[in-house]
């Protein structure tokens, strides 16, 4: 009688490691795990560009409402056409019912890491015949904003006043004044640590009562004036 083999489980269990190891790549790349921020997520404004040989046939806007994430979708555009989309895993299909009649179908939309942009290729029964296709959504520039927005400083008291930046990319802030600049001090020290800096009034200043110091408070995309008015009684 034959005797049962012995199971040598730390190889078993090795082997079965591999194997997952093995396949996660796999199916992160073939499922929606692949995913970074934004993706799978179209509702809102995109502007698409139609390219045939190297030349734009078309370039509307799209207006898309989804209500969930990697779900069916329709809208319509600013050239009176109508559209639905679905999605296949990562990817986008759009079709554009055209005032015209035609039906423009844009095929194998991938996104961009973002989720900013989708690209693919296209076929119409149009003019605008076959080619490739992309939308990006239009930018955004996040919200920014000062306060106070003005300040009236005594310079024969050497006045200071602090100012509070908030919103847009606190990396980049910066502030320098940019009309009558020698009637104040600014300090910046902790304007990207904290959205902070301080204008303090000239001593020197005497005699520049009404003078408005203009300074400009940006973050590299938006920017704001703030008015500091010297006075001198």
């Amino acid at each position: 009688m034959r005797k049962g083999r012995k199971v040598n489980w730390p190889k078993v269990f090795l082997f079965g490691f591999l194997v997952v190891l093995v396949s996660l790549p796999l199916y992160h790349c073939g499922g929606r795990f692949r995913t970074f921020p934004s993706q799978g997520e179209v509702d809102g404004t995109w502007n698409l560009v139609l390219t045939k040989d190297s030349v734009t046939v078309r370039s509307p806007q799209l207006f898309i409402t989804q209500t969930e994430r990697y779900g069916d979708f329709s809208g319509t555009s600013s050239d009176r056409a109508t559209l639905t989309g679905a999605f296949d895993v990562n990817t986008v299909t759009i079709t554009l019912n055209n005032a015209d009649g035609s039906i423009t179908t844009l095929n194998n939309g991938e996104f961009s890491n973002d989720g900013g942009t989708m690209s693919g290729t296209y076929t119409s029964t149009g003019a605008d015949g076959f080619g490739t296709w992309i939308a990006t959504k239009p930018f955004t520039p996040p919200s920014f904003s000062v306060t106070p927005q003005s300040a009236t400083l005594s310079c024969s008291a050497g006045q200071s006043q602090t100012f509070t930046v908030a919103g847009g990319s606190p990396a980049n802030y910066s502030v320098v004044a940019t009309q009558n600049g020698d009637l104040v001090t600014l300090l910046t020290t902790t304007l990207t640590a904290n959205g902070q800096f301080t204008a303090t009034a000239n001593t020197t200043c005497t005699g520049a009562n009404g003078a408005q110091v203009i300074l400009t408070v940006s973050d590299a995309v938006t920017s704001t004036p703030v008015t500091v008015t010297i006075s001198s009684p």
